[in-house]
């Protein structure tokens, strides 16, 4: 993540691909918060507020500004509840990359390292967990890695498990508790 705090009505637009006038309107008409400094008043937008304005209008948010402990990566083979879930997540401040099949799921973890891995498909789990591990030796907390299940009971070794969407609250907790709890 970036160490700015802060970003000009230009650098937003730049972002969003739009003209720095928009994002002055969306300051104005109140879609986006923003500050203005003594003197020129020119706007600033703190970027945890950018972040969260593109989250609410699904756009997507540019590598350099997501949280490394916020990046979620969901994998489903053709099922139809994951981009339900994705832009659940997505409105509770994680950044979801969706991957619909094996090779993408190795590279995007390889690619990505996210903090947290969610398979809707069971007969990937031990690859994903081998390939989790290996990029994430080096870092302090362990991944949180969670089978949602649907219906299912089925226990995996170094998997937390949770019936979607019955356990939605319990899975949001997970994902943002400190260590890691069977379910």
């Amino acid at each position: 993540m970036t160490d700015k705090q802060a970003l000009t009505t230009g650098e937003a637009a730049k972002y969003c691909g739009v003209n720095f006038r928009t994002v002055i309107r969306w300051i104005e008409r109140g879609h986006l918060d923003a500050y203005k400094l003594p003197g020129r008043g020119d706007n600033r937008i703190p970027v945890d507020t950018f972040v969260d304005f593109l989250r609410q209008n699904d756009m997507p948010v540019p590598e350099e500004l997501v949280a490394d402990d916020r990046r979620l990566l969901l994998f489903s083979l053709q099922d139809s509840r994951a981009r339900d879930l994705a832009a659940d997540l997505r409105r509770n401040n994680w950044d979801v990359v969706l991957a619909d099949d094996p090779v993408q799921l190795g590279y995007l973890i390889a690619k990505d390292k996210p903090s947290a891995l969610l398979m809707m498909d069971l007969n990937y789990a031990d690859i994903a967990a081998r390939i989790m591990k290996e990029v994430s030796k080096d870092r302090s907390e362990a991944p949180k890695m969670a089978l949602l299940q649907g219906n299912q009971r089925e226990m995996h070794d170094g998997w937390d498990s949770f019936q979607w969407p019955e356990q939605r609250q319990l899975l949001l907790d997970y994902l943002t508790q400190d260590g890691s709890e069977s379910h």
